[in-house]
């Protein structure tokens, strides 16, 4: 490996490519390369024309697929843990606002199961359990 230093000149930043580099993949004078960061690996450098060009070997494939497993792994960490903190946060929001709008009002569900109760106290002299009579449809 050979190690090289980098310029600057004006806003851009500038290294050199060693000569046995170069010829081995076939980089010509006003060539276009593209350059990749690839997170937890470096830079990926191919020609323009297209990266089967440019013969790379295994242990270079097998760490550019551990780092693109890596990557896939955390995005799919975060996407599970933005999901539970959506539905956590949804259920936050919904309970405290059901409990508010008074859909499942309690309060008036136990009076008036308590006026029920006291009617047919009355009546029966016991706490009697009211149903609605089903009806038959024939």
């Amino acid at each position: 490996m050979d190690s090289r230093k980098v310029i600057k000149i004006k806003d851009s930043f500038y290294f050199n490519i060693p000569l046995e580099i170069s010829k081995a993949l076939e980089i010509m004078k006003g060539d276009r390369l593209n350059i990749s960061y690839i997170p937890g690996c470096g830079l990926l450098i191919t020609l323009d024309q297209g990266a089967d060009k440019i013969p790379v070997n295994l242990e270079s494939v097998d760490r550019l697929q551990r780092a693109a497993d890596a990557i896939r792994c955390q995005l799919e960490r975060k996407a599970k843990d933005l999901g539970d903190n959506f539905i956590s946060d949804l259920w936050g929001r919904l309970i405290p606002a059901i409990a508010t709008s008074g859909i499942f009002d309690l309060k008036a569900r136990v009076e008036k199961l308590e006026t029920k109760s006291e009617v047919s106290d009355q009546r029966r002299g016991k706490l009697v359990l009211l149903h609605k009579k089903k009806r038959s449809t024939q």
